[in-house]
């Protein structure tokens, strides 16, 4: 039976529409905010494109802080379907939800005292899933060393953040990027556990 006018059910188009318009909202040229449209979307790899995965997946998470009840509802709506076609992809949006700031200009201003270099390792670890070691300067002045398995960055007010399971603590730990020195890739992997370690990280935001 075909489903009414007011179904629930969201087909591949429509959430892959959705998406592209929060992509779009988060600040993608129009051809890659189309684009999101046309990408392989839940229980398909998600948009394909990490980039434009990643930046519908934030969009989903400022939405459910939205003013606009219909839009908060629509992003519940939207993260319930993903808990169950792509659990990973619904972990990130509670995570990002927990820890972004609302204004991309906290961002900004804290990435000025990150070295590009370090940043882009740390996107590659939490891309390929690979362990990452690096010297580390907490708020207190004293210094570790650490091997961690990168899960996310994320944005609080605060200031940038590694989110990651941490193999010396064996814990989830919380990482000032602009306290991070050194930072290597390790050798590994840790992709049959990411899920796992994102749930986990999810649970305690």
């Amino acid at each position: 039976m075909r489903p009414g006018p007011r179904s629930r059910i969201l087909t591949r188009r429509a959430l892959g529409g959705w998406l592209a318009s929060l992509a779009a909202a988060a600040g993608l040229r129009p051809a890659a905010a189309e684009a999101a449209a046309q990408a392989p979307l839940p229980g398909e790899s998600v948009l394909g494109d990490p980039g434009l995965r990643e930046a519908a997946l934030r969009g989903v998470a400022r939405r459910l802080g939205c003013a606009d009840p219909l839009a908060a509802a629509e992003a519940r709506a939207t993260l319930g379907r993903l808990a169950g076609t792509d659990p990973e992809a619904a972990c990130l949006v509670r995570i990002y939800r927990a820890f972004d700031a609302p204004s991309a200009t906290v961002w900004q201003a804290d990435g000025a005292g990150v070295a590009t270099d370090t940043l882009a390792l740390l996107h590659a670890a939490i891309r390929d899933c690979r362990p990452v070691a690096f010297g580390y300067t907490d708020l207190a002045g004293a210094r570790t060393h650490r091997r961690v398995r990168p899960l996310a960055l994320a944005y609080p007010p605060q200031g940038m953040k590694l989110l990651a399971w941490c193999e010396t603590r064996q814990a989830s730990r919380q990482f000032f990027v602009r306290a991070i020195s050194g930072p290597q890739l390790c050798a590994g992997g840790f992709r049959a556990d990411r899920l796992g370690l994102l749930q986990i990280l999810a649970a305690e935001a």
